[in-house]
């Protein structure tokens, strides 16, 4: 009986990762960059991202999700430390299988010679000084496949960013503020995101239009 809600949980989850990846196909390039653009705009006037020294960006895919190659030019203008995310799949002792290293880049023009690395092929750093090691992040800038208003997110099911957070939060007893990067299509109703226990709850979600929750500085 311990097992059969889990089952269904995961397979809620992929049927809602099906559904909104074939909606995202829809989405244009302007679509993209317009809404990517926006988002910005409310990111650099958010005090959550102002105030923050650290913050982790995800490198965004070509298409279906935020582009962030702006958002970290502008983390380097405003001299703050930019830290990159490197999926490893090879085992390491205290961690899963599927387990992220945010890693330290010195400035905009390392990330524009980054290359495609690994089993996802993602533009990813191979080196630099890993957040995990220094309790050093602020922020981190989060992707998903769907968000709700409730500030649930869903991944695209590896589990990299859960066990980062697990991880994160063994070792020094705290969190960085989380806040996801959301298309208009990525929204979804309150209370359609399955969740399970391992699953970490956004601080705010940020779109084209507004941001969850609402701030009276927004």
């Amino acid at each position: 009986m311990t097992v059969q809600p889990s089952l269904t949980v995961k397979a809620a989850k992929k049927q809602l990762r099906t559904q909104i990846k074939a909606s995202l196909k829809a989405v244009t390039q302007e679509s993209l960059a317009s809404q990517s653009q926006l988002i910005l705009s409310r990111l650099v006037n958010n005090p959550t991202f102002q105030n923050a020294k650290s913050i982790a960006v995800f490198m965004s895919m070509p298409d279906s999700e935020v582009k962030t190659l702006p958002i970290i030019e502008q983390c380097f203008r405003l001299n703050k430390h930019v830290y990159l995310p490197r999926c490893n799949t090879v085992p390491i002792k205290h961690r899963k299988p599927n387990y992220l290293s945010m890693l330290k880049i010195e400035t905009y023009n390392d990330v524009l010679n980054l290359q495609p690395q690994g089993k996802y092929q993602l533009l990813e750093p191979t080196f630099g000084e890993d957040a995990m090691d220094s309790g050093d992040l602020d922020v981190i800038l989060l992707p998903g496949v769907a968000f709700s208003a409730t500030l649930q997110r869903l991944g695209h099911g590896a589990g990299f960013y859960d066990e980062f957070l697990s991880t994160y939060k063994q070792n020094w007893s705290k969190l960085p503020a989380l806040i996801g990067l959301a298309l208009q299509e990525q929204i979804v109703s309150e209370d359609s995101i399955p969740v399970e226990d391992h699953d970490y709850g956004l601080d705010q979600i940020i779109t084209s239009s507004r941001t969850f929750p609402s701030l009276q500085q927004v």
